[in-house]
């Protein structure tokens, strides 16, 4: 056999065989992102807390912290508190800082319908101290990686 005929038949043999072995438009198989989990310590004497925690439709998350001892309020002043409805001390969250209030002592599980950022707040302002908060996201898509 003449050197370049065998060395053609190595060269097409060599492309057909990395073609089937290394296929060119294969994708990474796919994989759903692992859940995480957060913890925080919450100022009572702060209205907000940013826990730069950015969360994405179809994103869930499950929230657990405590009621802490406030002062009052007395009933005239239980009106005036971020929410009402929830006891004094509660732990809140909010999605958006310019939205209301979720009461999340003892627990809150709730699914992410839009882009959203977690805030931290007590529901009092006559509160001290600090609140610890947990927090179990569920990602639907895995978080944007920061460079």
């Amino acid at each position: 056999m003449r050197p370049a005929l065998a060395l053609q038949l190595v060269t097409v043999f060599a492309v057909s065989v990395t073609g089937l072995v290394f296929p060119q438009n294969a994708k990474a198989p796919s994989q759903k992102p692992l859940p995480q989990d957060y913890s925080f310590t919450i100022q009572a004497n702060r209205f907000w807390t940013d826990t730069g925690i950015d969360l994405n439709r179809g994103d869930r998350i499950h929230v657990t912290g405590p009621v802490i001892a406030c002062e009052g309020p007395s009933p005239s002043e239980k009106e005036h508190l971020p929410l009402p409805s929830a006891p004094a001390g509660a732990l809140l969250l909010k999605l958006h800082l310019e939205s209301n209030p979720i009461l999340a002592s003892p627990d809150a599980d709730l699914p992410v319908i839009g882009p959203s950022h977690l805030y931290f707040g007590v529901n009092g302002w006559q509160c001290h101290g600090t609140a610890p908060a947990r927090v179990h996201v569920e990602w639907h898509q895995p978080p944007a990686k920061t460079p």
